[in-house]
């Protein structure tokens, strides 16, 4: 999901002079901390997930050239 589609489905509004989130409401702050850490969260898991299919590869491989 990009940051437009993001600023669509939470109602988020730009600042266009600014360049930046117009934050006025502690709950429009508090839902733009929770999709930053839900956005790092699914980015550590990615690259989980990226080390344990190289392992596998490797396993595979040396179980290949063993036999």
């Amino acid at each position: 999901m990009n940051e437009r589609e993001l600023n669509t489905l939470f109602n988020i509004v730009t600042e266009p002079e600014q360049n930046a989130y117009k934050l006025d409401s502690v709950k429009k702050m508090q839902e733009i901390q929770r999709i930053i850490r839900v956005l790092e969260i699914s980015k550590a898991q990615k690259e989980s997930f990226k080390q344990i299919s190289a392992r596998g590869l490797v396993a595979f491989k040396m179980l290949v050239s063993n036999n």
